[in-house]
């Protein structure tokens, strides 16, 4: 028997009598929440239909029957429940205690860093001239996704998917983003993940398809993930990201400090969504699908942030710039108990690995291409002036031995023809003669004869300025006459 559900004013479902008191027991759903079933009449409160699905779990108590506001039942069609439904959310968040005090505290910290770093770049014109590099190459990336963005995938608005941008612009008003982002849907082969980014100005929302498919396009937990993002921007994330890098790849801190980032836009996210059970929902698709998500148990999923502990999850939570999901639903069941999240105590030799590990990570898709190009740039910036240099030292090294060469061969000729001077090598280079051929300049140059009163010496038209060579003294040597 298949059971529809409403959460924040929309329809769920189909799932099983099973799932649906699952759902119930793991805090998805309560007691009020309105449940139907095809041959009903109209929605009922759970705790009216409780007893037709299995024994009633502890605490549920049956109601008399009330009247409701009727919902279509269609699986095709978009049902509103009444409005006191919405009215369920308590919490303590508000616009100005969105970020978390972690991102706070870290902020502080990676600030100093950072200018550090970049006060030391200043200083020379190499770190000036690499920085600019690494600006080039991270606005030349952000530049090719966001080309990507505007002409590969669907910009949502008034004309596409029009319920997903009533959606958008319902969860802009409620965080106070007076000029909504680019809302744009992407295909990303299954992947379920959304992100936001900024370039040249404009800002853009991208959720992935499978996500909007397994989520729906008005539901609280969509909300969440738009409002997860937009959190993104409105705390200028990704501004931070580009001026705070040196302090962001720090070991330990950067990656503490990109956690705690994921922190507040969860908050940001249930704000927006104004509906924990959507918010939790949304996290259990992250982590088990959109068909096992549906069913999946918050509670027992949080319990895993705690009890699954040792070095190696220790390790990866100290290096990674996401909170594992486990903590994420730990954190957001705390968030709607009124709790204190739980801190689960990690391996102390984990923090002495994660020391010599440079902060950041890469991440999936379209982001992993963005930091190998800037990756790329960063080595090409590094590589081709310390390859030019050393290119450079090896052509004057080969130069110069031979010119070694040519003046040794020139002493020899002068030794055994005393009193003749030498004007070209002609005499000295072919078949036979001290050198059966004539070395060549690396770079191109001539190599020629001058003759002066000090002596005779090599040069090289393209390396006027190499190491001196020995200079053949013939001052005591007759200088035969040059017959026209």
């Amino acid at each position: 028997m298949n059971w529809y559900y409403a959460v924040n004013q929309q329809r769920q479902g189909p799932v099983t009598s099973e799932e649906l008191t699952r759902l119930f027991q793991t805090g998805v759903i309560n007691a009020d929440t309105l449940v139907w079933r095809e041959g009903m009449k109209e929605w009922q409160r759970y705790s009216v239909v409780a007893d037709q699905l299995a024994p009633a779990p502890a605490g549920v108590t049956a109601t008399p029957q009330v009247k409701n506001e009727p919902l279509a039942p269609a699986p095709s069609g978009q049902s509103r429940a009444p409005a006191s439904m919405g009215a369920a959310f308590k919490s303590d968040l508000s616009p100005h205690n969105l970020t978390s005090a972690r991102e706070k505290r870290y902020y502080v910290f990676v600030v100093i860093v950072s200018l550090v770093v970049w006060a030391l770049f200043a200083c020379t014109i190499v770190g000036i001239f690499y920085a600019a590099v690494i600006g080039f190459f991270l606005w030349l990336g952000h530049g090719l996704l966001a080309a990507h963005l505007r002409a590969e995938t669907i910009r949502v608005d008034e004309r596409q998917l029009p319920e997903l941008h009533k959606t958008f612009l319902e969860v802009c008003q409620q965080l106070g983003v007076s000029e909504p982002p680019r809302l744009h849907v992407l295909q990303a082969d299954g992947a379920l993940n959304a992100f936001a980014m900024r370039h040249a100005g404009r800002d853009f929302v991208v959720v992935y398809a499978d996500m909007l498919e397994a989520l729906g396009a008005n539901s609280s937990a969509m909300k969440f993930i738009l409002g997860h993002e937009l959190g993104h921007l409105k705390s200028r994330h990704i501004l931070k990201q580009v001026l705070l890098a040196p302090g962001m790849l720090f070991p330990l801190l950067g990656p503490a400090y990109r956690r705690s980032w994921e922190t507040s836009c969860d908050r940001h996210g249930a704000y927006a969504a104004r509906d924990f059970a959507g918010a939790l929902q949304a996290m259990l698709t992250l982590s088990g699908g959109k068909h096992c998500g549906r069913t999946l148990d918050a509670k027992a999923f949080a319990d895993q942030y705690v009890e699954e502990r040792g070095f190696f999850v220790s390790l990866h939570e100290l290096t990674s710039t996401y909170p594992t999901l486990s903590r994420r639903v730990s954190e957001l069941r705390a968030l709607q108990e009124g709790q204190e999240a739980a801190e689960a105590p990690r391996n102390p030799f984990a923090y002495l690995v994660a020391f010599f590990m440079p902060g950041g990570n890469l991440g999936g898709g379209v982001a992993s291409v963005l930091v190998v190009v800037v990756i790329i740039g960063m080595l090409a910036a590094m590589a081709i002036p310390a390859f030019q240099k050393v290119r450079q030292s090896s052509m004057d090294k080969m130069c110069h031995n031979n010119r070694l060469m040519l003046t040794a061969a020139l002493d020899q000729y002068t030794l055994e023809n005393p009193g003749r001077r030498v004007w070209s090598f002609v005499e000295l280079v072919g078949p036979g003669k001290l050198l059966n051929t004539m070395p060549v300049c690396p770079r191109q140059g001539t190599y020629s004869v001058r003759n002066t009163n000090a002596g005779a010496t090599v040069e090289c038209s393209s390396h006027n300025f190499g190491q001196p060579l020995p200079t053949i003294d013939l001052s005591n040597m007759p200088v035969p006459k040059r017959t026209k």
